[in-house]
């Protein structure tokens, strides 16, 4: 019995959310861990991304990650900024200009799951945050931290969508957290706003039509993908900038996430692979790769109209990499000068590559 004027003793999941706040993660929630039926039946109708594995089961049932899972502790930081970038030569999304927060969040979650060992020697726990194939935005609205957007992210009334999200899958038997209602009305301006037009209707985005997708596919683009990515070196932040739940957000939470990285043409192009400045190496950015970077940023020059940029592509003619002195011929022939069909000319002979001499012979005919 509590005397008067004492509290009552914090339950487990109070201890757990006090501490997740503690370590830094602006919003905490509990769902269980029953499969995503509702999910699973949506999934089924769409076309999912090369990120996305296509073993549904696995993304709508939890306990096929941890047997025994009763509950998922949702967690979120935000990484929303003041800084504006207006003073750059391509644009990089928001999220991967500061720290990679894979790193971030594991270092933090693991710190949470020692706690919570300490509290409980039986636990036992399985965290992920965007390295495991499960719905962590369903998870996360389950888990009441927001609602899914018409633009597909997850939306919170206060911290609005620049979020990024993790979870643990427990066996501990949580106090569970009520959805919130969804806050989109008749609103539709992210929809409207899609440069990739990949927003199809509300709640479906077309992952082949969607920039920042574009701006990680491997592989040789066609035509009409390098003209939809535009001048985005990575991602694509349009849906987001729109959307009226980010504005009067709080701002630079988390000096991990600080903005550092700019759009350069000639850094970008001047990087060699084990040779990248530092805070480009420990960016979300750094995954797929150097020369995923180069290609958009031989497209993005292309797309930029600017003249001035042809010696950067006449000097990406004599990359190793095939796949990158095609798009630099490509880029040579959207821009295009004397000088460049002359170089071309000369390349046409000595190139060896057939995707090359392709590129170079449909180059050639846009200069004549």
């Amino acid at each position: 019995m509590l005397l008067k004027g004492e509290l009552p003793m914090p339950s487990l999941t109070e201890k757990i959310k006090d501490k997740a706040k503690e370590i830094g993660f602006d919003l905490v929630g509990i769902t269980s861990a029953e499969p995503f039926r509702k999910a699973l039946e949506i999934l089924k109708k769409r076309e999912l991304s090369e990120f996305t594995t296509k073993d549904l089961k696995m993304l709508t049932s939890p306990r096929l990650h941890l047997p025994g899972a009763r509950t998922i502790i949702s967690l979120a930081m935000s990484y929303a900024s003041s800084e504006r970038f207006t003073d750059e030569e391509a644009y990089i999304a928001l999220y991967a200009r500061g720290r990679d927060y894979h790193h971030v969040f594991r270092e933090k979650m693991e710190l949470l799951m020692d706690y919570i060992k300490e509290l409980r020697i039986d636990a036992r726990m399985k965290a992920y945050t965007d390295t495991g194939p499960i719905l962590e935005r369903e998870i996360a609205r389950r888990a009441g931290l927001g609602w899914i957007g018409k633009n597909n992210n997850l939306i919170n009334p206060r911290f609005g969508s620049y979020l990024l999200l993790g979870e643990i899958l427990t066996n501990l038997d949580l106090e569970l957290d009520q959805e919130i209602e969804p806050g989109c009305g008749k609103c539709e301006r992210c929809i409207q706003s899609c440069p990739g037009n990949a927003l199809i209707e509300p709640y479906y985005l077309d992952p082949e039509q969607c920039i920042s997708y574009l701006t990680q596919k491997r592989g040789i683009l066609p035509e009409q993908e390098r003209k939809k990515i535009g001048r985005n070196l990575w991602g694509c932040d349009t849906c987001q900038r729109v959307c009226p739940y980010n504005r009067d957000i709080p701002v630079d939470l988390h000096l991990e996430f600080t903005p550092l990285l700019k759009g350069d043409f000639k850094k970008v192009l001047g990087f060699m692979k084990h040779k990248m400045e530092l805070k480009w190496q420990e960016s979300a950015l750094s995954w797929r790769g150097l020369r995923i970077l180069k290609r958009n940023t031989l497209i993005n020059i292309a797309n930029s109209g600017n003249n001035e940029y042809i010696p950067l592509l006449e000097k990406e003619l004599n990359n190793p990499s095939p796949v990158l002195r095609a798009y630099a011929v490509w880029a040579l022939g959207e821009l295009g000068s004397e000088n460049s069909r002359k170089i071309l000319r000369e390349l046409y002979r000595s190139e060896k590559d057939q995707r090359v001499r392709k590129e170079i012979k449909e180059a050639l005919e846009k200069l004549a």
